[in-house]
């Protein structure tokens, strides 16, 4: 759990301050610079954290079921029910998501994130699966089937 200061920023600072945020991230050039940014901003855990966040979202906006949104990314039913109930009123990531996922280059930027989060050889992962999830990625990007 976070830790959050009791004293509270003023709202003209707080938007000063999150126009700098929006910034330095929103004016990154490529993958790799927003990589860097973001491991100096955030603990590896946070960052799981949010990649899981957006995973769950992505998975339930493809009608995914819950059973195996929880066994993939290991989160708990609980999480991707909060998750279902936010998107219902969402207007910032959902909206964004589905159209992304009308590109079929983000489907594969996707099953990429995937394949090298449940890679072939790390311990809990069926190594089989892995290696097919791989190859099938890798036949998508040759051939665009």
């Amino acid at each position: 759990m976070i830790r959050i200061s009791y004293f509270k920023i003023k709202e003209e600072d707080y938007n000063k301050i999150f126009s700098i945020f929006y910034k330095v991230i929103g004016e990154t050039e490529n993958k790799e610079e927003f990589n860097r940014i973001l491991i100096d901003l955030l603990t590896p855990s946070e960052r799981i954290m949010l990649i899981k966040r957006i995973a769950v979202i992505y998975l339930l906006i493809k009608d995914v079921d819950y059973l195996t949104i929880c066994k993939v990314l290991k989160v708990s039913n609980g999480t991707v029910s909060k998750y279902r109930l936010l998107m219902e009123d969402s207007k910032g990531i959902v909206p964004v998501i589905k159209k992304m996922i009308k590109s079929e280059k983000v489907w594969l930027f996707f099953e990429e994130i995937f394949s090298q989060i449940f890679y072939p050889g790390r311990p809990g992962i069926n190594w089989t699966a892995a290696w097919e999830i791989r190859n099938t990625l890798e036949r998508k990007k040759e051939k665009g089937l």
